[in-house]
């Protein structure tokens, strides 16, 4: 999924285009590093989203493997160009940039090491970074930052359809992805097979909260499938989690917000509460609304006095909503939080989030066991504290 890393740097460079607070040459030098990016992203697809007989195929054809090693090691300099290009540093896409980078270098390594299996679950590990980027933007916008080119890829490019809505999602053309989605749904309920189903069904009620912040096209997405006789109980269970959460937002206009510090108070600060008691999902429909206001916010009104807040409680939703066990971009958006902002009050609450994720983590039956290098960035975040 360097395709995340070509969106992210679509993203932002729509958002250049679109915003005046940013020089000509600023503008000139990111689309530039996008372009760059792309053009060897679109080369990468078919690997991100091919079988593995085909990944195997590598270990034989050494120009092949070469290729691919030059379009990763393309787009890892690209990014790599991008820290100092102003826009990137903004609080709500600096933690997705240098994760990108690390992650890249990774990924590059792996596959030297012919372990593509691995390199491939990497690359589509980096969507959820993708996502928290992408998703602050609007879709005409990106319609006009990846233009033509975009169209160069089609259906016959991908292995399926739900593969193909994924890369439409990533590139945000999210009108066109839902159909996709919703044929892979229709494809699993009938094969009755659940690898393809549950992931879409996410991607389907993202695309209708977080990103389009619509709740009535999210109940009528429901619809289509909660009485479906096929759907597993699971699925139908989380749907109907979904639709009951869905109520208390069918009145919802993002036009009427007031206040950012209202929104939270209203809809986010009541979680903490129940912060133990969120892993069935039952807040989820009100953390993609809320992730989806706070960081368009953010992007809007990257030097806000509410950016610590702010990324508190994207930290909150990304620990509940991604399901990547290659980085945590929630712990990125605490350790932010702490570094960028370190005489707010919400520093030392994003301290103790972050300390206690850490501990949660090294737990087991045995006790508490954290290795001495979380331990050594457990001090270091503390002493940002004022």
């Amino acid at each position: 999924m360097s395709k995340k890393l070509l969106l992210l740097s679509f993203i932002s460079f729509q958002i250049f285009q679109a915003s005046t607070g940013f020089s000509a040459d600023t503008k000139t030098e990111a689309k530039q590093i996008m372009d760059g990016v792309y053009e060897s992203f679109v080369k990468v697809v078919p690997y991100v989203y091919s079988d593995e007989k085909k990944l195997e195929g590598l270990r034989t054809d050494a120009d092949q493997k070469e290729r691919l090693l030059k379009n990763l090691t393309d787009i890892s300099e690209f990014f790599k160009s991008a820290r100092h290009v102003e826009y990137f540093q903004r609080p709500g896409f600096r933690p997705s940039l240098e994760t990108i980078n690390h992650h890249m270098s990774d990924t590059i390594n792996a596959v030297k090491g012919n372990n593509y299996i691995f390199a491939q679950k990497r690359l589509k590990a980096l969507t959820a970074l993708c996502i928290s980027c992408h998703s602050q933007l609007s879709e005409s916008a990106a319609e006009n930052t990846f233009g033509n080119a975009i169209k160069k890829v089609k259906r016959d490019n991908f292995d399926s359809d739900f593969a193909y809505g994924n890369y439409l999602f990533l590139v945000r053309r999210f009108s066109e992805s839902e159909k996709y989605f919703d044929l892979a749904i229709e494809q699993s309920l009938k094969d009755q097979t659940e690898e393809e189903l549950y992931p879409s069904l996410r991607r389907l009620i993202s695309i209708n909260t977080k990103i389009e912040l619509n709740p009535k096209k999210a109940n009528q997405f429901i619809d289509r499938y909660i009485s479906n006789p096929k759907l597993p109980p699971l699925a139908k269970h989380t749907l109907q989690t979904w639709k009951k959460s869905l109520g208390k937002w069918k009145n919802f206009n993002t036009k009427k917000i007031k206040s950012i510090d209202g929104f939270i108070k209203t809809y986010l600060a009541p979680l903490e509460v129940e912060k133990g008691e969120t892993a069935g999902g039952e807040n989820d429909v009100t953390l993609l609304v809320g992730s989806g206001v706070l960081s368009k916010y953010l992007n809007d009104s990257p030097k806000t006095k509410l950016a610590p807040e702010i990324l508190y409680w994207l930290s909150i939703a990304e620990r509940r909503l991604s399901n990547t066990y290659f980085f945590s971009l929630s712990d990125l958006y605490l350790k932010d939080c702490v570094k960028l902002y370190p005489k707010s009050k919400y520093a030392r609450k994003c301290f103790n989030e972050y300390a206690e994720n850490i501990e949660f983590g090294y737990s087991g039956s045995g006790g508490t066991d954290i290795p001495i290098e979380e331990k050594q960035e457990l001090e270091r975040l503390k002493g940002f504290l004022k």
